[in-house]
């Protein structure tokens, strides 16, 4: 009434596959999502330096002379508005999607 030798490794094929298909393809699936999070992130990142950076300067060019001395901040506050715009942007077309 014993199981058979190639019945037993039926069912030991069997349970091995199913924990591939239920451990392992999610984990792939997961890390390729952090993956194209991670290289998103960076190139947003950098963009929104080069974008803040851009601000800064092109304020500074504009208001030239009249904002030195006490007023230097202006420049520098239109660059931080300017990051708060894109962060508010990029936050509200966040989508909650599952892995």
């Amino acid at each position: 009434m014993g199981f058979s030798p190639s019945s037993q490794e039926d069912v030991l094929d069997l349970v091995v596959a199913y924990a591939k298909q239920e451990t392992i393809e999610p984990l792939r699936g997961a890390l390729r999502w952090i993956l194209w999070g991670l290289a998103s992130m960076a190139f947003i990142c950098t963009g929104l330096v080069f974008i803040v950076l851009g601000v800064v300067r092109a304020s500074q060019d504009v208001l030239g002379e009249s904002f030195q001395q006490s007023w230097s901040f202006v420049s520098y506050f239109a660059g931080v508005l300017a990051c708060g715009i894109v962060v508010a942007f990029a936050l509200s077309s966040i989508k909650k999607d599952s892995l």
